[in-house]
């Protein structure tokens, strides 16, 4: 069956082929469970990545072209060994340590360094994701990713000790956890299905 993409609201400025993104909603409570999966919270920009046919788009949460911005993303995403897809991430720069450098993203040349740190994939292929549960959807991210290439990264995700990685988190200095039901479909807007956390003493 031909991907097509999800019906879109009624803005000319929307791009043809964006999904508007599913978003966490905050919480201050960790939910445990073993229908949970645990991911940390990155700090840098939500990105949309589009590849078909030698075409690439990234685009922001709200629909804007971040294409120029994001060249090693762009390249990197020809890397990947597949026909078409579409990625879920974050567009982040990195300290020696590991933490995310929010700041230097607004640098000039912050293109050259950003890495799209993909948590989800919406569509490949052809086929859209959308309706598996998140733990297929996951799988196949990861099978995309195996083969490494520059610019793009697999998130790791947790499924237990939910509240346990929260607080290491929090000592490491990093800003949080994104918590999500393993079954969770995607869909676009606000969902009580992933819940993200913020550490109280985070600083960008």
């Amino acid at each position: 069956m031909p991907f097509r993409p999800r019906p879109l609201a009624r803005d000319r400025r929307t791009p043809e082929g964006f999904i508007p993104p599913m978003l966490a909603t905050p919480s201050q409570v960790i939910p445990t469970g073993r229908g949970w999966l645990y991911q940390v919270k990155h700090d840098g920009y939500r990105m949309q990545a589009h590849w078909r046919e030698g075409n690439v788009h990234l685009w922001s949460r709200n629909g804007l072209s971040w294409y120029e911005r994001l060249p090693r993303i762009a390249e990197g995403l020809q890397g990947l060994r597949c026909a078409s897809c579409i990625l879920d991430g974050e567009a982040v720069i990195q300290r020696p340590d590991g933490r995310d450098d929010f700041h230097a993203q607004r640098s000039k040349q912050a293109g050259l360094h950003a890495v799209l740190m993909a948590f989800d994939l919406l569509e490949l292929d052809g086929r859209d994701l959308g309706l598996l549960p998140l733990v297929e959807r996951r799988h196949e991210l990861a099978r995309l990713l195996a083969a490494r290439t520059d610019g793009v990264a697999l998130v790791d995700a947790l499924d237990e000790q939910g509240p346990d990685l929260f607080r290491h988190a929090c000592e490491l200095g990093l800003e949080g956890l994104v918590c999500k039901r393993k079954d969770s479909l995607y869909r676009s807007g606000s969902s009580l299905a992933w819940l993200k956390a913020k550490c109280p003493n985070y600083l960008r």
